[in-house]
């Protein structure tokens, strides 16, 4: 509660001054914002809020520590400007607006939900500032945006990708879902998820809805059990997977549980409920690339806790930002857009990322499956 009251009141967080009082002439700080999940409900900031701004210390400690950015032939600081918010779009805009207009940041991280995210970029776009949200997967955060990128994957290509593997993988072919209307995300995530598993063949025999803070769905368990699904779709995050894995349980569901990249499996795994779960993931630090073993070493010894998906993501976004700024030898919001879509493929923590035609990376989707409480990389899935 300390650290949350503290980024609260102060907001500028001086990692820049790490380079002070070492006896070297400061040139002008490179200032990066941060919108994190730090207030609120304590699974989203346990989920995203705080593995987000763990990985942007981090990212900004070492480039710090090496030096800064050498940008035309001189170093800068970068200095980390976090806005605090709970998940809620006024929240998030908000945020967005006072880091450009009062802070001047000349780049902005998150907000890593879809909602959040979508709003907070109309906010960026019309302003010029990038924007890089680490986990939104939505189509709308990036559409018609030229400053708006992503880190993951859309949900264009994890709906194909779960309902192939639904169909292919797991031969089911009666599906039910379970979406928060309320949510875009959840709500876009389920829909096309069933259509596309319908286009395959196979028949979505209950969809039902819910509404965020709405914890009595007795009736939609009931319904989806009383349809015989081979398989169940869960398109919502961790508080809500919990809840409804658990209860479906309870009634007598024993068919398979499927998640989208909102699960968090790391929460997840230990619970009885997802026992021969599958979900997809943005980041595992089960995948053992050069890159991601050092960043799992580095973040479990600084924080004693191994990296979450939004740590995961968090750390390529701060790392292709300061590429692009090197790249440019500018660190212009402008420029460093254009260093962005054209930096060479980047080989990051999460897997490789390359910005070809608009701010979606081209990248794989990994699928994990939870046996016997631990995560267990089933496969990539290539786009």
């Amino acid at each position: 509660m300390k650290r949350l009251l503290s980024l609260a009141m102060l907001v500028l967080i001086g990692v820049g001054g790490l380079l002070s009082g070492c006896g070297t002439v400061q040139e002008e700080p490179v200032r990066i914002g941060l919108i994190a999940y730090l207030q609120g409900d304590g699974i989203t900031i346990e989920s995203s809020g705080t593995p987000t701004l763990n990985s942007a210390e981090l990212a900004v400690r070492q480039i710090n520590e090496r030096g800064g950015l050498r940008v035309a032939g001189r170093q800068h600081p970068v200095e980390l400007v976090v806005i605090p918010i709970e998940n809620g779009v006024a929240q998030a805009v908000d945020a967005a607006r006072r880091l450009i207009s009062e802070h001047g940041v000349v780049v902005i991280v998150g907000p890593q939900y879809s909602g959040d995210a979508i709003a907070a970029a109309q906010i960026a776009e019309e302003a010029g500032v990038p924007l890089v949200s680490g986990t939104s997967t939505n189509p709308r955060t990036t559409e018609n945006r030229r400053f708006i990128f992503r880190m993951a994957f859309t949900d264009t290509f994890q709906a194909e990708s779960l309902a192939r593997l639904a169909y292919d993988d797991l031969r089911a072919r009666r599906v039910a879902v379970l979406y928060d209307s309320s949510d875009t995300y959840s709500n876009d995530l389920g829909l096309f998820f069933g259509a596309t598993f319908s286009n395959l063949g196979g028949e979505v025999v209950a969809s039902e809805a819910f509404q965020a803070g709405d914890w009595n769905m007795d009736a939609q368990f009931r319904r989806i059990i009383d349809a015989n699904p081979d398989l169940v779709f869960l398109p919502v995050y961790p508080a809500e997977a919990i809840f409804q894995a658990g209860s479906l349980r309870k009634m007598g569901y024993a068919g398979v549980l499927l998640g989208g990249d909102g699960w968090n499996p790391a929460s997840l795994v230990n619970l009885p409920a997802f026992e021969g779960a599958y979900a997809s993931t943005t980041y595992s630090p089960k995948v053992t690339t050069p890159q991601n073993q050092v960043f799992v070493s580095d973040y479990t010894s600084l924080y004693n806790v191994p990296p979450l998906d939004a740590a995961g993501l968090t750390y390529d976004a701060f790392q292709m930002i300061f590429a692009a700024i090197e790249q440019q030898g500018s660190f212009d919001p402008a420029a460093i857009r254009d260093g962005l879509y054209s930096l060479p493929q980047y080989i990051g923590v999460s897997g490789p990322i390359d910005f070809v035609t608009n701010g979606d990376p081209v990248k794989p989707l990994n699928i994990l499956y939870f046996e016997n409480g631990e995560e267990k990389f089933y496969k990539a899935i290539q786009p």
